[in-house]
């Protein structure tokens, strides 16, 4: 006899074509109606979302009172335990653990429940990290409804992840909900097209809420009366269902592509987004040094407010780009507001560890730099300051000469400050030094004043060519050479230690790297329509260089009075160039930024979108003819290299047969796609908020405007480099969290007394293998301990030393294993579960 488990519930979207007071009323009655019926049905609703629940016990007290009576008596159960639904794709793996762990925290301490088995029934495709993640949060078994247009092996089945974790996984195969009033022949329908002798049956009214009907359980009790002894209907949970199947079959990977379109929709989110999670996880790591020198207070409370911004704007309709405008600016604000909350605490933070250096010498701007990283740190610097005072002079300009803690000069180079005054005031510098692990260090600069200098005009049609040498990773010098073609004001070469990087292929009608390409699109932010599955975007059209007037400058639009290619800085530090593109109503501008002090070049694309329904991307043909890679949650991935969209996080990469990897690390641009040589990173798309396909109708009307996502201005940052793939993890860290520099004069004297004591006995974490990556640090919820996040975002097993003071730990590491360490009372202890 066949068993049914019926899992009752009511998907609810936060938001998504509503505002959140709008799916905060439809909690309310939808809460509302399945506590009455639940004293007249004997059945069990199961509901998830931390969010949901706030909004029942902030705006309906006897109501979540009622709920927690349900609970304890078995007829209410707490599905999943997670904060939200988020997007399972785009999120790092320590954001993850915290929608995990911030939601079987706050279910802990209302209800004094854990869900042992997580649901995310409207996400987007899942990330081959969960599992793992998952599993170190204490959870066995996952229910989704979207597992990709990849081929599972069944409907039940065993998911391992890339580091081999294992948790069982129902692919709900009929979606989470059921039609009002229709819930019984839904619920025979899909338990008959179910192999097995145990299946499941997800049924409720969604998505804007209902949960079951009056007439859907009288209909119910019904049919199990009806059918007697041939199916056996229970009213279940998650947890009851796995505990009675034991699936066999493995499917190994990540389970996607669902909407590709929602890799790229609404770039400002995503950017924010990333934005966030980067000066988080870098806020809690000064706030953990400043706290355990007992300077500062550890700030638990606005922490856990920053990070519930952060877990919000995960929602698997606004991170992904498809809700409407009004889910857009809830986003913005809900990432905004955290980064606020942030750099308040930065602030606080950082100028009580500034507070124990000393006064500044006469003539000394003092610039104290913390690095964020547990290890020395040999890295550009740049910071803005004032001058004492204005120089009006057109004969002379400042130069800031910097030194460090030993007096030693170091080169430094003025480059171009964020204000546009025009006048020898404000400055901006930037130089490569070396920082201590976890800590600040201060340097000094003093002003003086030289000769102004006139920088002469680039000859037209002239490439730039930049050649040095410079330091690898190992310290070791390599040569470096780098052109851009004066005529396209392309990427023409990028030369590391003799291995040309750049394709010399033709692509679109042109020769070089960085090319902006125009593509026709849909007004879909999903990408729901089947062609996209092979491809984003159709007919690509690239930009051109702008073309010079007379006076070898362009003549209109946004970029009037440059030269189409122009050097902007060159200094001993960098050479920055930037070229001025166009195609159809939209421009471009593309910046390089050369170091000669590492083998990296930026790329800064800016680009001005106006014209509907095209998508951009910028493509990089390579020389690199292996894998193509891209990072996930506390893993990397191999990704499609057919021209299908992928989804990465901090970095994507072609594998070069030699443990190298030609890399583009990157903040917040999520979507690529490769082939045939060609890395394209997707930039923007000017689609429709909401715009669902149905049918064979028109997706927008065209009778009325609609308005249109990120049309205008937007900002794209990369870094291009060839590193071993072991180092991939750290390298895109060090590029999204770099080191926090500002001129501050400490008004005190230095620290003395107790307070000299307790700095000295706060030592920092360092860690041996530089390439195993320290996520965070922070205190641990409930607790005077610290943990620290650690994670080997590597193939193959790793080892390290972990030291803090005389404590030591020596670490080994399975392939893209992350760990939890404690610090607790001087001592070091490593832990099974992923805590907060």
């Amino acid at each position: 006899m066949k068993e049914v488990h019926l899992i009752c519930n009511a998907h609810l979207d936060p938001i998504w074509q509503w505002e959140w007071e709008e799916g905060a009323a439809a909690a309310l009655s939808t809460f509302r109606s399945a506590v009455d019926l639940a004293k007249d049905f004997d059945y069990i609703f199961c509901h998830n979302e931390v969010t949901l629940y706030k909004y029942i016990e902030e705006y309906a007290p006897t109501l979540f009172s009622e709920i927690k009576k349900l609970i304890r008596e078995g007829k209410w159960h707490i599905m999943g335990g997670w904060y939200l639904q988020p997007d399972c794709n785009m999120p790092q793996g320590e954001s993850f653990v915290r929608q995990i762990m911030f939601g079987h925290r706050y279910f802990m301490e209302r209800f004094g429940v854990e869900a042992t088995t997580a649901i995310n029934f409207d996400s987007f495709g899942h990330s081959s990290g969960l599992p793992q993640i998952i599993k170190k949060c204490g959870q066995d078994s996952y229910i989704l409804t979207r597992p990709g247009n990849d081929p599972i092996p069944a409907r039940n089945f065993v998911w391992e992840g890339i580091d081999g974790s294992r948790i069982k996984v129902f692919a709900a195969p009929h979606g989470y909900n059921s039609p009002l009033g229709k819930a019984a022949k839904v619920i025979r329908d899909r338990a008959d097209a179910q192999e097995g002798d145990v299946v499941c049956v997800l049924w409720g009214v969604g998505n804007h809420g209902g949960g079951p009907s009056r007439k859907d359980l009288a209909d119910i009790e019904a049919m199990k009366k009806e059918l007697g002894d041939e199916l056996t209907i229970i009213h279940s949970t998650p947890e009851q269902f796995f505990a009675k199947i034991n699936p066999e079959v493995i499917h190994k990977g990540a389970l996607r592509t669902v909407m590709p379109g929602c890799y790229t929709s609404m770039v400002q989110v995503k950017q924010k987004h990333a934005e966030l999670e980067n000066t988080l996880y870098m806020v809690e790591k000064l706030c953990s040094a400043a706290a355990r020198k007992g300077l500062i207070e550890y700030p638990e409370a606005e922490l856990d407010d920053a990070t519930e911004d952060l877990l919000n704007s995960e929602f698997h309709d606004v991170l992904p780009g498809s809700s409407i405008r009004a889910g857009e600016d809830n986003g913005l604000r809900l990432l905004q507001h955290g980064l606020l909350t942030l750099n308040r605490l930065r602030a606080r933070a950082y100028f009580a560890l500034s507070a124990a250096q000393p006064r500044a010498r006469e003539g000394e701007f003092p610039i104290l730099v913390f690095n964020p990283q547990p290890y020395e740190w040999d890295t550009e610097i740049i910071c803005e300051m004032m001058l004492a005072d204005q120089n009006w002079s057109d004969d002379i300009r400042s130069r800031m000469r910097v030194y460090n803690e030993a007096g030693e000069e170091i080169e430094a180079q003025v480059v171009k400050e964020e204000s546009n005054l025009n006048l020898d005031w404000r400055k901006r510098f930037i130089f490569s030094a070396k920082l201590k692990p976890m800590d600040i260090t201060r340097f000094s600069v003093y002003v003086d004043y030289a000769p102004a200098e006139t920088k002469a005009p680039l000859p037209k049609g002239q490439d730039i060519v930049f050649d040095c040498r410079v330091p690898d990773d190992s310290g070791k010098l390599i040569s470096k050479r780098v052109r851009i073609d004066g005529k396209t004001g392309l990427l023409r070469s990028f030369e590391l230690d003799g291995r040309e990087l750049i394709s010399e292929k033709d692509y679109l009608g042109s020769v070089g790297g960085c090319l902006p390409v125009m593509y026709n699109d849909t007004p879909d932010p999903w990408g729901m329509q089947s062609f996209q599955l092979s491809g984003m975007g159709r007919e690509p059209e690239p930009f051109r260089l702008y073309e010079a007037d007379e006076n070898g400058v362009i003549a209109d639009g946004p970029f009037v009075g440059m030269a189409p290619i122009q050097v902007t800085e060159d200094g001993c530090v960098c050479t920055t160039v930037e070229c001025f593109m166009s195609c159809k109503n939209s421009k471009a501008r593309i910046e390089y930024t050369i170091y000669k002090t590492n083998p990296a070049v930026d790329i800064r694309a800016d680009i001005f979108l106006q014209d509907a329904d095209k998508m951009v991307k910028l493509a990089l043909p390579l020389t690199a003819g292996g894998d193509v890679i891209g990072q996930t949650a506390f893993g990397t991935e191999v990704l499609y290299n057919n021209g299908r969209e992928n989804v990465a996080q901090r970095f994507v990469g072609v594998r070069d047969g030699d443990g190298r990897v030609t890399a583009l690390l990157n903040r917040g641009t999520y979507g690529s796609s490769y082939e045939n040589g060609v890395l394209s990173m997707s930039l923007v798309r000017g689609v429709s908020y909401c715009a669902h396909p149905i049918g064979e109708r028109a997706i927008i009307p065209n009778d009325k405007f609609v308005k249109k996502i990120d049309m205008g201005e937007r900002s794209f940052f990369f870094r291009l480099t060839s590193a071993n793939e072991a180092a991939l993890e750290r390298l895109a860290q060090e590029y999204n969290m770099p080191p926090y520099a500002c001129n501050v004069f400490p008004a005190e004297a230095g620290l003395s007394g107790a307070d000299e004591r307790a700095a000295a006995d706060a030592p920092v974490p360092v860690i041996s293998n530089r390439d195993i990556v320290l996520v965070t640090m922070k205190k641990q919820d409930g607790s005077d301990a610290y943990i620290l996040r650690l994670v080997n975002n590597f193939g193959e097993p790793s080892a390290c030393a972990l030291t803090v003071g005389d404590a030591a730990l020596a670490l080994k590491f399975g392939k893209y294993e992350v760990k939890t360490i404690i610090l607790e009372n001087g001592a070091l202890r490593e832990e099974s579960r992923l805590l907060i």
